[in-house]
């Protein structure tokens, strides 16, 4: 089952206030480096040696109620640039989305399918690596250039650096916010 859009909209809400304190401008702001941007809530963030059915992983442990926890984010080494970049994005979505403060969280996803967690924390990272404004403001700008869609879609993959797969959702996605929204 799909996301609604009251979910959808709670998800691009926490995205855009995440991004506005992270000092991104999305009338302005194109790419963001997800690696900086994970760092800023205490993550380290690394290549890791991980079966190739595994993209990545995410671990939060608690050290004690006055310290920070330690926030780790892992990616498979093997993976392009582009997918790890949605991978660390995908793995700090379960951080806002499904951790609980003070509880040790360890998420690492190795099973076929996906489940309501699994498609929350993709739609999240596609949110974050293609904010809404700016992803439909560059995507209209290409449009009413005459660009060729597969022109389109080649460019802002390259723009954002995310999987041709993502833009290709995030579209279908920005488009059906802004026709729900009307």
């Amino acid at each position: 089952m799909g996301l609604s859009y009251m979910e959808k909209n709670c998800i691009e809400t926490k995205v855009a206030q995440l991004l506005l304190e992270y000092g991104y401008n999305q009338d302005t702001d194109t790419y963001i480096d997800i690696v900086d941007f994970a760092q800023k809530w205490g993550f380290s963030v690394g290549n890791a040696f991980l079966p190739d059915r595994e993209d990545g992983f995410i671990a939060i442990r608690p050290i004690s109620r006055t310290e920070k926890p330690e926030k780790t984010i892992g990616v498979n080494i093997n993976r392009p640039l582009y997918f790890k970049r949605f991978i660390i994005a995908h793995e700090f979505a379960h951080s806002i989305l499904h951790y609980k403060n003070g509880e040790i969280f360890l998420h690492r996803e190795n099973k076929k399918g996906k489940d309501d967690e699994e498609n929350d924390a993709d739609y999240f990272a596609a949110a974050l690596l293609m904010p809404e404004k700016s992803f439909s403001r560059t995507y209209h700008q290409y449009k009413s250039e005459k660009m060729a869609e597969n022109e389109i879609y080649l460019k802002l993959a390259e723009i954002y650096k995310a999987p041709l797969e993502s833009v290709l959702r995030r579209i279908s996605e920005v488009n059906s916010i802004a026709h729900e929204s009307d």
